[in-house]
């Protein structure tokens, strides 16, 4: 039930302190990764919404085209070409022009041209029903629990298909971080027609909405379920989740400080964000999976039903093993971050190479080696100061030469605890050696071969 904590021995306690709010805010998403994984930073666009809607010209049919879609005409298709004249059947040309060429809907040609096309927005869409809103000052009301908002809250929603084939919002719940009390566990009250429930995957019915909604537990809609999140969360507000982009979407929400879960895997893994599908260990980046290899927490044992209660305290509990286990060596700022676009002589674009500033500093003191110069066309965080970020050289992209296995050096006790396993290698070695470790040639060369293996 919503307010109370719950009290399953599976999840661990994770009590407020200043340098735990600070571990934790290490992994919050950078704003420059944010449309690569389909969070949005700002209101759609007009021309976004006139694509969202499918609006078409009145004069000359064509449909609206998604912003930066990629088109190389894209410029030109924003001009609306016609032919103002009839098409003679006998002579297969145009009265205006005498031009045959055979037209098409939206495309750039006709023998008058008008700046920009009339678009009709006569849409089966409700108005309003992309409307994105961003995350307000926080303001403490009379009737809630909280006097200020939470620092860091684990959010999971359920959705089912409406009748637009976009995802509509079934099921809410919101966890606080730290205390892990449940601040909202309830079913919503779809907005829109449902097309498909998808029971098979959270088993919720249309028979569980009704009864909900008929004894007004149910939240009435989300616009309203939007508000509830607002009641605890501010902008600074750490809200982790697990591949939430639909989560954000189905709530029309806009929020300035995400974790998700799955982009903090790819900067542990050191193999870019492209490489999220092909996991180095062969478990993959579902919650489940992440759940029991790194936190040992196995869920959806029953079913395999999805409930969002326990998704939400699964997310929580990642958050938690990060923040115990990796802040230290995850210590990026999103400023530091710089996108490099490599172009081949082919003329093509490459994959970006992400540079950071620095790289973590552990005890040793001295920054990881990078894989940039032996894996080819895959983002890695290398260590080069901004100001010198430059293409990196041909000879860089070469193999190394195969060099026997090398050992680290291990003391002679070293307590089991602060060992470190490595999931390439299949070995443990020292926590105070994992920078060692991970710039043999030995561990290189068996990074690459895994890469190689699953198409990299």
């Amino acid at each position: 039930m919503p307010g109370i904590t719950t009290k399953s021995q599976s999840w661990s306690d994770f009590a407020f302190t200043s340098q735990r709010e600070e571990d934790l805010r290490t992994f919050v998403l950078p704003k420059e990764k944010y449309k690569r994984y389909g969070y949005r930073r700002e209101k759609f666009s007009y021309e976004e919404l006139l694509h969202k809607f499918e609006a078409y010209c009145k004069r000359c049919k064509a449909f609206a085209l998604k912003p930066n879609s990629g088109i190389a005409d894209y410029e030109e298709r924003l001009k609306c070409k016609i032919h103002p004249g009839r098409k003679l059947e006998q002579e297969k040309a145009w009265a205006c022009c005498g031009n045959t060429t055979v037209t098409y809907p939206g495309e750039p040609t006709g023998c008058q041209t008008f700046p920009r096309h009339d678009w009709n927005t006569d849409s089966p869409l409700p108005r309003g029903f992309w409307e994105l809103h961003v995350t307000p000052p926080f303001k403490q009301l009379n009737n809630i629990r909280s006097k200020r908002a939470r620092v860091a809250v684990s959010l999971d929603c359920e959705m089912a298909t409406n009748r637009f084939n976009q995802p509509e919002l079934i099921k809410l719940t919101l966890i606080d971080m730290f205390t892990k009390e449940v601040l909202i566990d309830s079913l919503v009250k779809p907005q829109a027609k449902i097309k498909n429930m998808l029971t098979s995957i959270h088993g919720i019915s249309f028979k569980d909405i009704s009864a909900a909604v008929s004894a007004s537990t149910a939240v009435p809609g989300r616009d309203a379920a939007r508000e509830k999140l607002f009641e605890f969360i501010g902008p600074e507000t750490m809200v982790f989740v697990h591949g939430g982009t639909n989560d954000f979407l189905c709530l029309r929400w806009v929020h300035p400080t995400i974790v998700d879960t799955q982009e903090v895997e790819s900067r542990i893994k050191r193999i870019g964000d492209d490489e999220l599908d092909a996991w180095l260990d062969d478990e993959g980046t579902g919650l489940e999976a992440m759940c029991r290899v790194r936190a040992g927490v196995k869920i959806r044992t029953g079913t395999g039903i999805h409930d969002s209660l326990e998704d939400a305290m699964a997310c929580r509990e990642l958050g938690v093993w990060y923040a115990s286990n990796m802040a230290r060596e995850i210590t990026l700022e999103a400023e530091d971050l710089v996108e490099v676009t490599k172009e081949s002589k082919a003329g093509k674009k490459e994959a970006p190479v992400l540079e950071v500033s620095s790289w973590p500093q552990l005890s040793a003191n001295k920054p990881m080696a990078s894989i940039a110069a032996v894996v080819p066309k895959v983002p890695v965080w290398v260590s080069r100061p901004v100001s010198q970020v430059h293409e990196i050289p041909p000879q860089a992209h070469e193999l190394p030469t195969q060099s026997p296995p090398s050992q680290p050096n291990e003391p002679s006790h070293v307590d089991i605890k602060l060992m470190w396993e490595c999931k390439v290698c299949r070995v443990r070695v020292p926590e105070n050696t994992i920078l060692q470790h991970r710039a043999e040639a030995s561990h290189l060369n068996k990074l690459i071969k895994l890469v190689e293996q699953r198409g990299g």
